[in-house]
């Protein structure tokens, strides 16, 4: 499965973001203005048309909207991630709510070693899962 997130021109910073925080390279990054027929608009060229990071089992892939101001709704849904080290589950946690919002903290639950929600920067939400 892979995640595809929409961003309103912060596609490049969230990528370069994720690449940080899950310590992997952006394997592909398109902007608007390099494809065979760029939109009409100069100020729409640098934005994203399609980035990508891979992680063990997705990918996670962004794009800028091309209509500025546009965006999908960001609730309703939480990326979910699961770890089998604690100590790393324990640690994404805090780098993705470092500059977001840490919506229930990380601890011990009755399923599991580890588990947290929170929001990054960009307002997406997270789920971190350790069995």
């Amino acid at each position: 499965m892979a995640i595809y997130l929409y961003f309103d021109g912060e596609a490049r910073a969230a990528l370069e973001y994720y690449a940080r925080i899950f310590q992997t390279p952006i394997e592909q990054l398109l902007t608007y203005g390099e494809m065979p027929e760029p939109p009409e608009q100069p100020s729409l060229h640098r934005r994203i048309m399609h980035g990508r990071i891979s992680l063990p089992g997705q990918d996670i892939m962004v794009a800028d909207s091309l209509e500025p101001g546009v965006l999908p709704d960001l609730s309703g849904f939480a990326i979910e991630l699961e770890f089998d080290n604690l100590d790393q589950a324990r640690r994404t946690h805090a780098a993705l709510a470092r500059d977001g919002e840490d919506t229930s903290g990380f601890g011990e639950t009755f399923w599991g070693r580890g588990f947290g929600t929170c929001r990054d920067p960009f307002g997406v939400p997270w789920m971190i899962n350790c069995d």
